[in-house]
């Protein structure tokens, strides 16, 4: 892929939609983790043509993940039926570093007049963590869900998963309650240009 091919046009702001979200083109950015040459990443949000060509590697992610929290990160389902039903219908952004799926969010737009869209997973790969990309994926969702009339993301963590709950709370985030050892959270969206 060549680099013109690689590049992203603007975009008004999605990060205005996140509170204290500062204006940024969607372009690729890098980071330069330790010693290692700088990484270019970029997230969107990927058209119906091209959840095949991100499969594999949102399910070998969602595989790795599982298997990092001790088979906590699905519980008491049938994984690989998860993610074909994830695939199958979810939208679906995805986390590219050096043109390598690193990350991806499933959500769910399909039912409108409840006007929040669900995040159902949320992953990005401990190797690139702690970089502003989880963020740059959640304002690339955020925007999606915007543009389809939506006012508010909605999600559920589970209660042990402290880094998660970080980081969704510095987002901003609320908690709404529990759910059988789940906390229920949402962030409420404001409009394009308002930040």
């Amino acid at each position: 892929m060549s680099d013109s091919s690689s590049r992203v046009p603007k975009q008004q702001g999605p990060a205005s939609l996140l509170p204290g979200g500062v204006p940024r083109s969607a372009e690729p950015r890098t980071f330069r983790a330790g010693f290692s040459r700088p990484k270019r990443w970029r997230a969107r949000v990927l058209g119906s043509g091209e959840v095949a060509h991100h499969s594999a590697s949102i399910v070998r992610l969602a595989h790795e993940e599982q298997a990092r929290q001790a088979g906590k990160l699905l519980r008491d389902i049938d994984i690989d039926a998860y993610l074909d039903k994830l695939l199958a219908k979810a939208d679906l952004a995805v986390l590219e570093v050096d043109h390598r799926c690193c990350g991806f969010c499933a959500f769910y737009t399909y039912l409108p007049d409840l006007g929040t869209a669900f995040i159902t997973l949320f992953l990005v790969a401990p190797d690139v963590r702690r970089n502003g990309m989880a963020r740059d994926m959640l304002e690339v969702v955020a925007a999606s869900a915007a543009q389809r009339g939506f006012h508010s993301l909605t999600l559920r963590v589970r209660d042990d998963n402290a880094p998660a709950i970080r980081f969704y709370l510095a987002q901003g985030f609320k908690v709404l309650g529990r759910h059988d050892g789940d906390l229920e959270m949402r962030l409420e969206m404001t409009a394009f240009g308002t930040g």
